[in-house]
This record gives structure tokens, C-alpha cells and sequence, in this order.
């Protein structure tokens, strides 16, 4: 029944978020810790389901020349490094501060959504010195996303719109940068975790994730609003939020 469960959720999960540009991991991360799995469990599965949501948005954008790979790769190269480190992190940090830095991220993310979602300028600094600053903070972001189980998509979109980019190229090479991100967090977590991972779960809520994003796509919400779902989607980050600080209450 629990396999049955996280499947679906990959599924509707992948399906939405295929929408908004970003991997799921922010939700993956606390609906499988409800449905029991430990914290330490949950937060590298809702990675790998990171990764393959944006991997396979990520191989039609690359095709269509679309991600601005100069910038990217910078932001890649320390946000690995950051992945890696909260990776190493998360096994030694408590349970319950873990579950309030997600509260915390996801209560961020969902105003981002509802207000701040357009929201950007063209920073004034030459390209040379964006990438440098890309590259700063890909590190931070890195660690928070591997530490916390969340692809880093809500940090890196933002950080984006400051470097200039407009909010189709953010959204395309954010899905670029996370693939890694995300990736780089599930292997940190394997090698530094102490919990065991079920590779038949792994496959098939996997299997499922990547369904449910092609299916998101191309065949669902073609009549619907990416906002109206990012709206939709914030109220959920919000309720999400409040219950995992209302459960360590």
C-alpha cells in the first residue's frame, strides 16, 4: 500500500511541477516523510525524483538551445560542492531542526510563488563578474537544498532574474542546474546516510516520475494557467509548512 502511495505521488507530483519549471523534491520530501518513511529516507528519494524530472525537461531544452550554459556551469560547480557538503550535514543535524529549516524554505518559496515570482532585474555587472557571483552563491544553495530535501529550483529561479536573465531563460536553466543539484545530493546522501534505501521503490516511483512529467507536458493543463497552478501550488507550500511545525508541536 506505502508503494502504491509513493508512486501516485511521484506521478501527480512530476505531472504538476513539469509545469512550473521545477523538480517536485520540495514536496516529495515532507508527503513521504508522512507517509512514514524516515526523514534521512525521504530526503534523498525526493532528490533522485528531482533529477529525473528535470533531467528529462532539461534534454528538450538543451535541444532547443534554450539554457545559457556559460552561466550555468559556474553555478553547477560550487552547487555540487554545496550539494556534497549537505549531504555530509543532514545525518549529523537534529530531526526536528531539519523539518524547520524545510518549514522555513517552504514558507519562503510559497511568497515567492504568490508575489515575488516575476521579479527581477538586469544586474548592471558585466557578464564575468555574474558568473562570479552565480558561482558564490551556488554553493549555499547547493547545501540547503541536499541538507533539507529540496531541488533548489525556488532559490536558483531568483537568483537568475538578479543576473539579468529573463523568466523563460531562468526557468530553462534552472531546470539545467538542478539536474545536478539534485543528483549530486541523492549520491552525497548514499554515501554519508545511515539509513537503507529500497532500489524497487527507487525504480518505480522513478518510473513514475518521469511518466507523470512527460504527461504534465504534453497532455495535462494545456488549458490552465502556469500561474493559476503556481498560485494554487503556494497555498499548498503554505499548509504544507504550517502542519510540519504544527507536528513538532
Amino acid at each position: 500500500m506505502e508503494l502504491l502511495f509513493i508512486i501516485f505521488i511521484a506521478f501527480f507530483v512530476a505531472m504538476l511541477f513539469s509545469m512550473l519549471g521545477l523538480g517536485g523534491a520540495i514536496i516529495y520530501t515532507p508527503l513521504f516523510f508522512w507517509t512514514g518513511l524516515p526523514l534521512l529516507t525521504a530526503i534523498p528519494m525526493a532528490l533522485l525524483l528531482n533529477a529525473i524530472t528535470t533531467a528529462s525537461a532539461s534534454t528538450t531544452y538543451l535541444a532547443q538551445r534554450l539554457v545559457k550554459i556559460d552561466v550555468a556551469i559556474p553555478i553547477i560547480i560550487t552547487s555540487i560542492l554545496g550539494a556534497v557538503t549537505g549531504s555530509y550535514l543532514a545525518p549529523h543535524a537534529e530531526t526536528g531542526l531539519l523539518i524547520v529549516l524545510l518549514s522555513v524554505v517552504l514558507f519562503f518559496a510559497s511568497l515567492r510563488l504568490l508575489f515575488f515570482n516575476n521579479l527581477g532585474f538586469a544586474a548592471g555587472a558585466n557578464e564575468n563578474k555574474k558568473k562570479v557571483f552565480g558561482a558564490v552563491a551556488g554553493f549555499p544553495v547547493g547545501a540547503i537544498s541536499s541538507l533539507v530535501g529540496i531541488g533548489g529550483g525556488t532559490f536558483i529561479v531568483p537568483l537568475l532574474l538578479v543576473l539579468g536573465f529573463e523568466i523563460k531563460n531562468a526557468v530553462v536553466t534552472s531546470s539545467f542546474i538542478v539536474t545536478f543539484i539534485s543528483l549530486s545530493g541523492f549520491l552525497g546522501h548514499l554515501n554519508f546516510g545511515q539509513q537503507p534505501m529500497d532500489v524497487s521503490m527507487l525504480f518505480y516511483a522513478g518510473a513514475a516520475a518521469f511518466i507523470g512529467a512527460q504527461a504534465g507536458s504534453r497532455l495535462i493543463f494545456r488549458r490552465t494557467s502556469s500561474r493559476t497552478i503556481e498560485r494554487m501550488f503556494a497555498l499548498v507550500l503554505l499548509f504544507v509548512a504550517g502542519k510540519l511545525l504544527y507536528g513538532l508541536l
